[in-house]
């Protein structure tokens, strides 16, 4: 791996400015770009073979940038645009002033970008302003007008609204408090600009594209902690095209290898980038396949397709684990049926659960370009890539691609259960991972969102534009002291405080247990367990509660668009609109295609709420839409005595209360243990023990209509197959090497040891035949 030296901040301002100085007087207006070295990395001479890699790489970007351009107004756009070449309905706030998040002001470039695509040639429905000279003056009018507003102080690159960038009224120079939009948002879109428009600037615009790009660039010999996964990848691609634009091979190598130096496992905790299970961590313990890992995914798609067959392409190690964090993304994904739309799990979209569809962020659909994937598949000859690229071909219903089974995200404290007509997942988090975030005012309300929420697709609409008026301490799937946290920004985010927190997962069945203390309050303790069956049933078990508060105790069923009937008991009950009908003795619940079958006791009551809520999307982020009224359901179990356990069977794609019954009735689910110390469940259909062991003792589990003992000796999930003989363990601590099981059946007495993985496959299951 590539020596990395690092520079704390001032000294790298200074530097930086000397060297961008240097530049800009190094070299005459009127000397030829293509004849100059323009940087420390131009040290080699280019050769035949390198000028044609330079050639299709320049042809694979402009192909990428102008394939990547959506929403193209142009004739709109020049109508807005006065003759100092600055948009009139464009928000330029500039410094402190500015919003932090998607700076409105970096439309200048957008619509730059997309002109440059249609005067270069290859946009759709453009062919008028194809090399139009008028257009081109426009542009670089336009471009001037930012690039003589460029800030001038390098520390405003990363530390505006400091003593070192002060905030100034009179500072008319274009920055925002956020390193994003300097270091990656602007400089991205100005590299685009300038290559496409290359044939037509000028040496002093050119020069500009270069400064601003370089400055980005020369970020890597920082010390700053924003440099790590998808974030590595954005400010490489500003080098290459800067590289490309120069012709400097140099800074190009040096570009892809820190590309393929990041795209690699990154196996430490809490570190950003891929993960040996395929998820994406971002933002130090986070679950970000559907935002971070979206933008990664789609940079190493713009950067390999077009270096592909180069001496830049990919080597090995990075295409394996491409095709790894592809494959974790499968999972991940669901369709909304109305709309025909492909999305990310909201436990995949972290702080972005806090944008409508509209707004065109992360929830409004994978924002991935599948033939792309397609094309990145056939060059590297990847089954993996390929059939990732079909997810929207031959199916229709809500399990997109029709993958169905059960996977353990080990390393994000994650878990999807996959049939044929639904997707469910569960999101939990542990002190290796981190609950939520709220930066840039996006998400203040999200402390909840990883105390085992679980959504239910069936439909694929079910939470879709709800955030803004759901109640956000009912996130669906979470056991909670009822609003005891304050929910804010400054406290929404926290690393978990248990270890005990993971699953086991054989591929087609699986379990997930979360220990769980509230990292602000430290008021709510419990454990819970979910097991996921072959026969399209679930299992959830809630023991070992304990809270100092006076709040209610809930375990939340679930919170979502409210459509058709609700039945409980079997028979349809129409409740009064906004208020909270409590049910006792509930034997059953279903609505929109989830059914609920409840274990008979006095521990908990059945508490529903239906009706329209009104919200302002402007309360939990920065979206700027209207509020919205959304029809919602809510059903929870409220813990009359929280010294007992509770456990209930949940039934997803059942497509009417009949067919519900119907499996209920069928099921063979026999609750063995429910306690602090064992959590464990015997399938009879499928002859399968299910087994969380909390203690870090372990314990044993004697399953008396399956005449099977199981002893653990450490804390263990553990799933064994009495018809096979093979049992599946992990440790979720992630503490052990190793774990012993004694298991007492009709054959006899069989114990095995079994040796666990660690390092950044810690958390994973291990499969064994006893014998």
């Amino acid at each position: 791996m590539r020596a990395m030296w690092f520079l704390p901040a001032s000294l790298f301002y200074v530097l930086l400015f000397f060297s961008l100085s240097v530049y800009s007087e190094t070299f005459p207006p009127s000397q030829s770009l293509r004849s100059r070295k323009t940087n420390s990395y131009s040290t080699s001479t280019v050769t035949l073979a390198t000028a044609s890699d330079l050639g299709i790489l320049r042809q694979g970007r402009i192909d990428a940038i102008i394939g990547s351009q959506k929403n193209v107004h142009i004739p709109l756009w020049l109508s807005l645009l006065g003759e100092d070449g600055k948009f009139s309905d464009v928000n330029y706030a500039t410094g402190c002033a500015a919003q932090r998040a998607n700076w409105p002001a970096q439309d200048h470039w957008t619509r730059l970008v997309s002109m440059a695509s249609a005067w270069h040639g290859g946009l759709p429905n453009t062919d008028e302003y194809v090399r139009n000279a008028t257009l081109a003056s426009i542009i670089s009018i336009s471009m001037n007008w930012w690039f003589n507003r460029d800030f001038q102080n390098p520390a405003c690159l990363t530390e505006g609204g400091t003593s070192s960038c002060p905030c100034d009224s009179n500072d008319q120079t274009l920055w925002n408090t956020n390193w994003f939009s300097n270091v990656i948002g602007t400089p991205m879109q100005v590299a685009a600009t300038c290559l496409l428009m290359e044939d037509a600037l000028a040496p002093s615009q050119i020069s500009n594209c270069t400064h601003m790009t370089a400055r980005s660039y020369g970020t890597f010999q920082g010390d700053f902690s924003f440099l790590a996964g998808a974030n590595i990848l954005d400010i490489a691609k500003i080098g290459i095209d800067n590289g490309v634009l120069n012709q400097d091979v140099s800074l190009i190598t040096d570009a892809y290898q820190r590309i393929h130096n990041e795209v690699q496992i990154q196996p430490g905790i809490r570190v950003d980038g891929i993960k040996a299970d395929g998820s994406f961590g971002q933002h130090t313990g986070l679950l970000y396949n559907g935002n971070y890992g979206k933008d990664y995914t789609n940079d190493v798609l713009d950067l390999e397709v077009a270096a592909a067959g180069t001496q830049f392409a990919a080597n090995a190690t990075s295409k394996s684990a491409m095709e790894l964090l592809v494959d974790g993304d499968s999972w991940m994904i669901y369709r909304n049926t109305q709309t025909g739309t492909l999305h990310w799990d909201f436990s995949a979209l972290g702080r972005f659960i806090s944008f409508p569809v509209v707004d065109s962020q992360a929830t409004a659909s994978i924002n991935l370009n599948l033939t792309k994937i397609g094309q990145l598949g056939e060059q590297w000859q990847s089954d993996t890539l390929t059939h990732f690229s079909q997810l929207s071909q031959n199916t229709s219903g809500v399990n997109a691609g029709q993958l169905v089974g059960n996977r353990h995200f080990y390393a994000n404290d994650y878990i999807v259960h996959r049939g044929s007509n639904y997707v469910s997942t569960v999101k939990m988090f542990s002190k290796r991972t981190t609950n939520t975030e709220c930066t840039n005012s996006q998400n203040p309300l999200g402390f909840h969102l990883a105390d085992g929420a679980q959504y239910n697709y069936i439909v694929g609409d079910e939470y879709e534009d709800i955030a803004a008026s759901w109640d956000w301490n009912l996130i669906p799937g979470i056991t909670t002291d009822y609003a005891a946290t304050p929910l804010n920004c400054g406290k929404a985010g926290a690393h978990g405080i248990e270890s005990f927190v993971g699953g086991a997962s054989t591929g087609t069945t699986g379990l997930a247990a979360m220990r769980y203390t509230n990292p602000n309050t430290k008021s709510l303790h419990f454990q819970k367990a979910w097991f996921f069956l072959g026969d399209n049933v679930q299992y959830v078990m809630v023991s070992n509660i304990s809270s100092t508060t006076t709040a209610d105790v809930y375990s939340v069923l679930d919170q979502r668009r409210h459509t058709g009937p609700i039945l409980v008991d079997a028979e349809e009950v129409r409740l009064e609109e906004n208020k909270v009908t409590n049910f006792t003795n509930v034997s059953t619940l279903w609505h929109g295609g989830v059914g609920y079958s409840f274990e008979t006791n006095d521990a908990a009551t059945l508490s529903l709420n239906v009706g329209p809520k009104t919200g302002n999307w402007s309360g939990i982020g920065i979206s700027t839409q209207p509020p919205t009224t959304v029809d919602l359901y809510a059903a929870w179990l409220h813990h009359k005595t929280i010294a007992s356990s509770i456990a209930y069977s949940t039934f997803p794609g059942t497509a009417s209360v009949d067919e519900f019954m119907q499996r209920k009735n069928t099921a063979q689910l026999h609750a063995v243990q429910n306690d602090g110390t064992v959590s464990a469940l015997f399938d009879k259909s499928s002859q399968t023990i299910m087994v969380v062991y909390w203690a870090t003792n372990g314990g044993c589990v004697v399953v008396s209509d399956a005449a099977v003992t199981i002893c653990s000796s450490s804390n263990a999930a553990v799933i064994y197959d009495i018809d096979s003989n093979a049992v599946v363990v992990s440790d979720p601590s992630q503490t052990l090497s190793s774990v012993d099981l004694k298991l007492t059946t009709s054959k006899g007495v069989m114990a095995i040891s079994v040796t666990l993985p660690t390092g950044g496959e810690a958390g994973k299951s291990t499969s064994q035949i006893v014998v």
